[in-house]
């Protein structure tokens, strides 16, 4: 492992404390190249944690190869991800931070650039660089650009595209942690939760992390899981919003039950629900792929 290279004490004081906190259980054969991916950061001013959730293929043992380099490190069974996240910021003291699962990256330069912006734009609280999508199983090998939430509508119709490894937020914004009866979505939720208070995503257009595909990760073993909780999250805050924001997140949550309903070829519940996502946004609902997509749904199957 590289050590970090010598700084004046003065550029040392400029850069904030970065806190990073890696909730891993079972990720034996990624952990040590997230770990790596941290530690060879060189960045002056690192605080690395990790939470481990009881594992017994061996992660412990590459925890404690590097246990000099961590901040603090537990491993011991808890009850999911965010409640081992919940756990790491208690522990934090940073200035600034993220968290980085234990089957992801961050790529070179990469906590220097995000501390350079945050130097650099001293109202900013909320930012989100770029990421690699790669993995086995013929992944290509993609650059997301990230495009950040805007709003909270936007936030919960997911018509954002910002992967989470690239997110880093001031630390004070985390101090009601994440939601841990979620566990799927509860970065989104606190998307959701942030933009609802008034804080805003700024965009680095800088790739900064790595984003894995592999079969055992919860986006393709378990993504069709993603949507109930999204959906339920939409159900939850939706009303919190007026006007038009309000209108798209009811007419696009009818979209997608229309949608399920035709893929059991309900057509009749399909009809109702394309109705009242019409009724309630018609100009919204008129320009969304999901709405045509139905209507093609409906048209199959009467052909059938």
């Amino acid at each position: 492992m590289q050590t970090a290279t010598y700084l004046h004490p003065n550029l040392l004081r400029r850069f904030p404390k970065i806190s990073i906190i890696t909730p891993s259980f079972n990720q034996a054969p990624f952990l040590e190249e997230t770990i790596c991916s941290v530690l060879n950061q060189r960045y002056p001013h690192l605080e690395y944690i990790v939470i481990d959730g009881g594992s017994t293929d061996g992660s412990v043992e590459i925890i404690k190869r590097y246990e000099s380099h961590l901040a603090y490190w537990v491993s011991e069974p808890d009850r999911g991800q965010a409640h081992a996240l919940n756990k790491g910021l208690k522990q934090v003291t940073g200035e600034i931070v993220a968290f980085l699962n234990s089957d992801d990256l961050y790529l070179p330069g990469a906590l220097m650039a995000v501390a350079e912006y945050f130097c650099e734009h001293t109202d900013c609280k909320w930012l989100c660089g770029d990421t690699l999508f790669f993995g086995n199983g013929g992944c290509r090998t993609e650059l997301i650009q990230a495009r950040v939430p805007q709003s909270v509508a936007h936030c919960l119709m997911c018509a954002y595209n910002a992967p989470q490894p690239g997110m880093f937020w001031k630390r004070e914004l985390l101090n009601a942690g994440f939601q841990e009866r979620l566990r799927y979505s509860f970065d989104h939720e606190l998307y959701v939760r942030l933009l609802l208070a008034g804080y805003r995503c700024e965009h680095l257009t800088v790739p900064v992390a790595a984003y894995r595909y592999h079969a055992g990760s919860k986006s393709v073993a378990e993504g069709h899981r993603f949507g109930n909780e999204f959906d339920e999250i939409a159900e939850r805050y939706e009303n919190q919003l007026t006007g038009t924001g309000r209108r798209w997140c009811r007419s696009v949550r009818f979209l997608k039950q229309a949608y399920q309903a035709g893929q059991v070829g309900k057509g009749r519940e399909t009809v109702k629900y394309l109705f009242r996502a019409l009724l309630i946004h018609p100009e919204g609902t008129l320009r969304r792929r999901l709405f045509w997509k139905c209507l093609h749904q409906l048209l199959r199957s009467s052909l059938l």
